[in-house]
């Protein structure tokens, strides 16, 4: 681990216009870190000419199959529903560019996602079912009548970081992820490696931020700031949860035992901060719980809050370019 040089936001805020003079220029894209450098590592459409797209149909055309593709998305569309396959890039043109009113699948590998915003949608906002490597950065998710990003059925090698979760309409099944779906998933042991960092949980979170079934987690830099909620992190089925520098505000039950803690899950934590909250007494800690096999960097703690929050550069679709 090293000292945090803000190499995400460095290389974000490097995201060319779209001008008519660009219009067919690449887009640089963050570089993928955490657990999507593993397995092969993520490059998503690689240097292959972008492609921009404004209607459901064209965007649907240039996600589909395994063949690089660079996506550039226009404006807010309107889907059905989408299916994104392998060796694909999606990336928004603006802080206008969105996905909304039908479920994201990812099904594929090597997918890169930033500067989306995601939501309203029937079901799962998104849904990474069997995906491998898979980077999603600078995202916005809200507005679901199921979970905002879910990561299931054996997914790997997954990163989501810097990107804003929340429901302007919560009800009782406002939850933004599930790592792993089932108890009796067996299949889903040795999968599931996910890293989640520089995170931002608002308004309307109830749980699962995220809830585990037998994944490896490592969890850094989050900020929990959805008062209200039940819990934030669920400790389930041989689950392992790294917790690192992260900040709960005023929330209830920052992890919480899902039937887990009897059937071999572990959660290991340093360096966090309570505020207007009390650590959880039902678990030991279980520090380090595994050694993460990336470098990876961090804020100080002191810094979460106001590098996570920052409307300019931190958490969601908000660089401007």
């Amino acid at each position: 681990m090293r000292p945090f040089p803000v190499p995400q936001l460095a290389s974000l805020a490097l995201l060319a216009c779209a001008t008519s003079a660009t219009a067919q220029a690449a887009i640089p894209t963050a570089k993928p870190d955490g657990f999507a450098t593993q397995g092969g590592g993520t490059t998503g459409g690689g240097d292959t000419k972008p492609i921009r797209v404004s209607t459901a149909e064209a965007l649907a055309d240039a996600v589909k199959g395994d063949q690089p593709a660079v996506v550039i998305v226009e404006g807010r569309i309107e889907v059905k529903g989408l299916g994104v396959g392998s060796n694909k890039t999606l990336v928004g043109a603006d802080t206008k560019a969105g996905i909304q009113g039908g479920g994201v699948g990812i099904r594929g590998r090597n997918v890169i996602i930033q500067n989306l915003t995601f939501g309203p949608a029937r079901g799962d906002v998104m849904e990474l079912s069997g995906a491998r490597n898979v980077f999603i950065t600078k995202c916005e998710f809200f507005g679901s009548s199921d979970e905002l990003c879910s990561i299931v059925r054996g997914a790997d090698h997954v990163t989501v970081s810097w990107s804003k979760f929340h429901f302007p309409d919560p009800d009782s099944h406002s939850f933004p992820h599930l790592i792993g779906n089932s108890d009796n998933r067996s299949s889903d042991r040795g999968k599931l490696h996910v890293t989640m960092h520089h995170n931002h949980y608002e308004a309307g979170c109830r749980s699962r931020m995220p809830r585990v079934r037998f994944g490896k987690v490592h969890l850094y830099n989050n900020y929990y700031q959805c008062r209200g909620n039940n819990y934030c992190i669920g400790t389930g089925v041989e689950s392992s949860i790294r917790v690192e520098r992260t900040v709960f505000d005023g929330i209830n039950r920052p992890w919480n035992d899902m039937g887990g803690m009897e059937r071999d899950a572990v959660i290991g934590w340093r360096d966090l901060k309570f505020i207007d909250c009390e650590q959880p007494d039902y678990a030991p800690n279980s520090w380090p719980v595994f050694e993460p096999p990336y470098d990876y960097s961090m804020h100080e703690l002191d810094e979460v809050k106001r590098v996570v929050t920052d409307p300019a550069t931190g958490a969601g679709n908000c660089l401007a370019r």
